[in-house]
C-alpha cells in the first residue's frame, strides 16, 4: 500500500451478513442443483458413497391414507380437527381426502405438514476436525481446493469456489451438521480447539439457522453458528438415531460406517412431493456419465415410498448407429475412432462395395465387417485456418479431453431400411432413452457441469447443432453434401479436468463454466469433430442411394409409368364408356385435344424425377447468389449519388488549399511539425481521398452494363486496366502486381466474369500476405498465353500458399468452405463462395481449374478451349 499523509486513514471493508444468502440461496440456481453440489462435496471427502434421503413421508397430501399414517400425523401435533376438514374416512377404514375441499384449506393445510419434512445428505467419508470446521468450513470463497487439488486418495477435487455449502441455504432455513473424522494421521492432523488444545472429541455437531443473517445493519462477523464436540465411535450410530428406518444393507461398497458426515436440512423451502424427488434422482442419474465401473455410488430414498428408490444408475449407450471417441493429447492432436453399428453388412450386395468410391480406405467390405475406422487429425486441421492468427496459443490453453458422442435414430421406414440396408431396432426404447439421457454433457472430473445438454434446458444444445442443421437442412444422401445431424439425436459426454484444462472455470452460480475465447474455440472443434462423422455417414449414404438408383432406378420408373398407364388408359376407358351412354356427339376436336393432352401428361411424368433433383440443385446455387446479388443492386441504385461524391473528391483538396494560401503563406510552415502544419494535414486528406476515388471507381465500373454482354476482349490492356484499378491497394500492401508475361490473347467472354475470377484470387491473395509470416517482397504474377488447343492462364502469388491444415485441397472448391476465422471466437468469417464462384464461372465457359503445387505460395491454372477466342 501507498504510504499515507497524515489526512489519509483506512477503512476496512465490512461485509453484510447477507452477502450468505446471495450467494447461498440468490446465487444457486435451482434446489436441484444445489443438492448436487453438496453431493459433489461427498465426492471431495473421499467418500464412496453419498445418500440424499428425504424424509417426506408425513410432508405430502397423500389422496389416499392408511389409520397408521393418520396417526402418525396426529403423534406429530396436527389436531383431528384439521385433518377431518382434509380427510374423510370410507368404510373400509382409509382415510380419503375430501374431494370438495378447496385450495385454500389445502394450501394451509400443506404449510402445517411441511415442518415435518427433513432432507439429508449423508457420506462416509473422512469428516471434519474443529480445525477445518473453522478455517475452512466457516471460511466464505476459501481456496483450500483451488490450492489443494487432490484427495487423499488421488481424486481431483470438483469444488474451488470455496461456497458450495451455502447450497444449505438454497434447500432450508435451518442446517445441522454430523461429522466424525478419522483420526488417521495420514488423513488429518490431530484435532485441536481455538487455543491449539488437543480435543478428545471424535466428531462435532455444527447447528446454523439461516434465517440469523437477515436483518438491518448486520455484519457477518456479528452471525455465527453453534459447534458441539461428541464422543460417538462411528458415523453409523449417529446416522441410525436421526433416521432409524434408513436401510444401509443394500450399500456394498461400504461397510464399516464408521466416519463420515450427515447434513440435515429443515424448513424446507420446497414441498418435497414425489413427483420432484423422482426429478432429483433422474438429474442424479446424469449427474455421473455412463461408465462401467467407477469408484462413487449415489444413493437416494424417499420415506414416503421406501420401495421406489435407491442406488442411481448411469445408463450405458449400446444401441446406437454410430459411436465416435475422440482423445485429444496435450499435442493438439485428436485421436478419432468411428464405430459403425447402422448398416446390416450381411444385408450390403457385394457388387455394392466393388464400386469405385467403396474401394477408398475404411470404406471396404472388410471396413464394415470390423465396424470401426480410426485416424489422427490436429486441432488446426479440424479448426482450419485458425492456428495461422491465434496469437495466444488457445489451441494449447485448451489441453486434454476425451469426447464420447452417440447418434441414434429415432424412427425408420421400410423404404431408408431397404435404400441404406439398415439394421432395425425399437423404436420407442430409443426414443425414451433419448429423451432422458440425450444432449451431449460437459464432464468435469467425474461429475456433469450442468446445465449442458440438459434435457428441456436452454443449454441442452450448447454446441448449437440445431443452428448448424437450420443453415444446412440437407439430408443426408444429398449429392451435393450439407448433411448435418439434429440435436435430438445425439448423446455423449465431454470429459475433462481441473488439472489439463485450467482455461475453464467455474460461473459462481455453479452453471455452467464461464464463456472466454478458449471455452469458444473448444465448442467449435468439438463440432468439427462431429463433422467427421457426419461426412462418413453422408458418404455411405450417397454411394448407397446412387448404387439403389442405378440397380433399382428403372424399375421404379417403369413401375410407375406402368401405373400412370394404368390411370390415363382407366381414365380413357371411363370417357369412353361416359361417350357410350351419352348420345350426344364429341367435337372432334376437342377429343384431339385431350388426346394430346394424355400424351404430354405421360411425358411430362417420366420426365419429373429427373427434372425435381435438377430444379432443387438450382435453388441451392441461386440462394447463394441471390445474397451475393445483394449488395451489387444496392451500389447500383446509389451509383448516381457515388458518382456526383467521386467527382468531388478530385478537386476538394486542392481548392481548401487554394483559399488557405490567399491568407497564409505556405513556406512559413517549413519548419513546423506535420501535426501542426495545416498543408501536410492538406496532402494527407487528398491520400485519402485519391484511395475513396479509386474504390469507387473499381465499384460503380464492376456494375457497368457492357460488363455484362460478351465480347471480344484482349487480355493485355484488361489487366493494364485491372492493375490501375487495383493500385491504391497494391501499393499500400507492399504487392508487385507482375503482367509482364500476359501475352496478346483475345477471348470472347463476359468481361464481368473475368472481374470475378480475378478480383477472389486478388483478395485471398492479400488475406494471405496479412497472415504471413515471412518477411520477403510480395509478389503476384499472372501468366496468359494460349497453345493449338487452349488459352492457359496461371495465377500465383508468393504468401503462404494453402494451409498446411487442408488435407484435401480440392475442397477449397466447395460451396461456403473457408479457412478465414475471427481471432476472438475462431468463428468462420469468409464466406466461403469466393473460389465456388471461380470455378463455376470457369466451368459456365467449358474451361477447367486445376491447383498449381509450387514450392513458394499458392498457384491456380485455368485454362479455356481456343472456340472463345473467336
Amino acid at each position: 500500500m501507498e504510504n499515507l499523509n497524515p489526512d489519509n486513514i483506512v477503512i476496512p471493508f465490512r461485509v453484510s451478513a447477507r452477502t450468505a444468502r446471495l450467494i447461498g440461496r440468490e446465487n444457486v440456481a435451482t434446489s436441484k442443483g444445489a443438492i448436487i453440489e453438496l453431493v459433489k462435496n461427498a465426492y471431495d471427502a473421499d467418500s464412496k458413497v453419498c445418500i440424499v434421503y428425504f424424509d417426506n413421508k408425513y410432508s405430502s397430501i397423500l389422496n389416499e391414507i392408511d389409520e397408521e399414517h393418520f396417526n402418525g400425523l396426529l403423534s406429530l401435533g396436527v389436531s383431528e380437527e384439521q385433518l377431518n376438514i382434509v380427510y374423510k374416512r370410507n368404510d373400509e377404514g382409509d382415510y380419503i381426502i375430501d374431494a370438495e375441499l378447496d385450495e385454500e384449506k389445502k394450501l394451509a393445510f400443506k404449510n402445517i405438514i411441511s415442518e415435518f419434512s427433513a432432507l439429508y445428505i449423508i457420506d462416509f467419508g473422512e469428516g471434519m476436525t474443529q480445525n477445518i470446521i473453522r478455517e475452512h468450513w466457516m471460511t466464505i470463497g476459501t481456496d483450500n481446493k483451488a490450492n489443494d487439488i487432490f484427495t487423499k486418495n488421488g481424486r481431483v477435487k470438483s469444488g474451488a469456489k470455496g461456497i458450495g455449502r451455502f447450497a444449505l441455504d438454497k434447500l432450508g432455513g435451518r442446517c445441522e451438521m454430523t461429522t466424525i473424522f478419522n483420526s488417521n494421521p495420514d488423513v488429518h492432523n490431530p484435532d485441536t480447539d481455538i487455543n491449539g488444545i488437543l480435543t478428545n472429541f471424535t466428531g462435532y455437531n455444527w447447528l446454523v439457522n439461516w434465517e440469523d443473517f437477515e436483518g438491518d445493519f448486520k455484519t457477518i462477523d456479528k452471525v455465527g453458528a453453534i459447534l458441539t464436540g461428541l464422543k460417538s465411535n462411528s458415523i453409523k450410530e449417529e446416522l441410525l438415531k436421526k433416521i432409524p428406518e434408513i436401510d444401509l444393507s443394500k450399500i456394498e461398497s461400504e461397510k464399516e460406517f464408521k466416519f463420515g458426515t450427515i447434513l440435515k436440512i429443515t424448513n424446507l423451502r420446497d414441498h418435497w412431493e414425489d413427483y420432484f424427488v423422482e426429478q432429483v434422482f433422474n438429474d442424479l442419474e446424469v449427474l455421473v456419465p455412463p461408465k462401467e465401473v467407477g469408484d462413487f455410488e449415489i444413493f437416494l430414498f424417499s420415506s414416503l415410498i421406501k420401495s421406489k428408490y435407491g442406488e442411481v444408475l448411469g445408463s450405458v449407450c449400446d444401441d446406437f448407429d454410430y459411436k465416435l471417441v475422440a482423445i485429444a493429447d496435450d499435442n493438439q492432436n485428436v485421436q478419432i475412432k468411428i464405430f459403425r453399428n447402422e448398416y446390416a453388412v450381411e444385408l450390403i450386395p457385394n457388387d455394392f462395395f466393388e464400386r469405385v468410391a467403396m474401394q477408398k480406405p475404411n470404406y471396404r467390405k472388410s471396413d464394415f465387417i470390423k465396424g470401426y475406422w480410426e485416424k489422427t487429425i490436429t486441432f488446426s486441421e479440424l479448426l482450419k485456418g485458425y492456428k495461422d492468427i491465434d496469437e495466444d496459443n488457445t489451441f494449447k490453453n485448451i489441453g486434454l479431453f476425451r469426447f464420447s458422442f452417440y447418434f441414434l435414430k429415432r424412427q425408420s421406414n421400410s423404404i431408408d431400411t431397404k435404400k441404406f440396408f439398415t439394421r432395425g431396432f425399437m423404436s420407442n426404447n430409443r426414443k425414451d432413452w433419448l429423451n432422458k439421457f440425450g444432449g451431449v454433457k460437459l464432464v468435469r472430473d467425474n461429475f456433469r457441469v450442468r446445465p449442458y445438454g440438459e434435457v428441456n434446458n436452454v443449454a441442452f444444445d450448447w454446441l448449437g447443432l440445431g443452428s448448424r442443421k437450420t443453415q444446412s437442412p440437407a439430408s443426408v444422401a444429398k449429392k451435393e453434401g450439407g448433411y448435418k445431424v439434429e440435436p435430438d439425436n445425439v448423446a455423449g459426454a465431454v470429459n475433462i479436468s481441473r488439472l489439463t484444462n485450467v482455461d475453464f472455470e467455474d460461473k459462481s452460480s455453479r452453471e455452467g463454466l464461464q464463456e472466454n475465447k478458449t471455452f469458444r474455440i473448444f465448442t467449435l472443434l468439438l463440432t468439427q469433430i462431429i463433422a467427421e462423422f457426419e461426412k462418413d455417414r453422408a458418404y455411405i449414404a450417397r454411394e448407397m442411394s446412387d448404387y439403389d438408383d442405378i440397380k433399382y432406378g428403372p424399375e421404379r420408373d417403369r413401375e410407375k409409368a406402368e401405373k400412370l398407364k394404368n390411370e390415363i388408359l382407366a381414365k380413357s376407358r371411363a370417357k369412353k364408356e361416359a361417350s357410350a351412354n351419352n348420345p350426344t356427339p364429341l367435337n372432334e376436336s376437342s377429343n384431339s385435344q385431350e388426346t394430346e393432352s394424355e400424351k404430354e401428361k405421360e411425358i411430362l411424368a417420366s420426365e419429373l424425377d429427373r427434372k425435381e433433383e435438377e430444379i432443387e440443385k438450382l435453388k441451392e446455387e441461386q440462394k447463394m447468389l441471390r445474397a451475393l446479388a445483394s449488395s451489387g443492386i444496392v451500389l447500383a441504385s446509389f451509383s448516381h449519388d457515388l458518382s456526383k461524391l467521386n467527382d468531388m473528391l478530385a478537386v476538394r483538396t486542392d481548392r481548401l488549399k487554394n483559399l488557405l494560401a490567399d491568407k497564409i503563406i505556405e513556406s512559413d510552415y517549413e519548419n513546423i511539425e506535420d501535426r501542426k502544419n495545416p498543408f501536410k494535414l492538406i496532402e494527407r486528406i487528398k491520400l485519402q481521398d485519391v484511395k475513396i476515388q479509386n474504390w469507387l471507381n473499381f465499384s460503380l465500373g464492376a456494375t457497368r452494363k457492357d460488363k455484362r454482354t460478351r465480347r471480344q476482349l484482349s487480355f493485355k490492356p484488361y489487366f493494364t486496366n485491372y492493375k490501375n484499378d487495383w493500385l491504391t491497394v497494391l501499393n499500400e500492401k507492399g504487392i508487385n502486381y507482375d503482367l509482364s508475361e500476359v501475352e496478346e490473347v483475345n477471348m470472347r467472354v463476359f468481361e464481368i466474369d473475368l472481374d470475378s475470377i480475378f478480383n477472389n484470387l486478388l483478395v485471398n491473395s492479400i488475406d494471405a500476405f496479412i497472415i504471413s509470416k515471412e518477411n520477403r517482397p510480395r509478389q503476384i504474377k499472372v501468366k496468359i498465353n494460349q497453345n493449338e488447343k487452349n488459352i492457359v492462364i496461371d495465377y500465383s502469388d508468393n504468401g503462404p500458399g494453402l494451409s498446411k491444415d487442408i488435407t484435401e485441397p480440392e475442397k477449397i472448391f466447395e460451396p461456403l468452405f473457408t479457412t478465414r476465422r475471427n481471432l476472438y471466437t475462431g468463428e468462420e468469417e469468409g464466406t466461403g463462395l469466393g473460389m465456388w464462384l471461380i470455378k463455376s464461372i470457369v466451368n459456365e465457359n467449358d474451361g477447367n481449374i486445376q491447383l498449381l503445387y509450387p514450392e513458394v505460395g499458392f498457384g491456380l491454372r485455368i485454362t479455356f478451349p481456343i472456340k472463345y477466342n473467336k
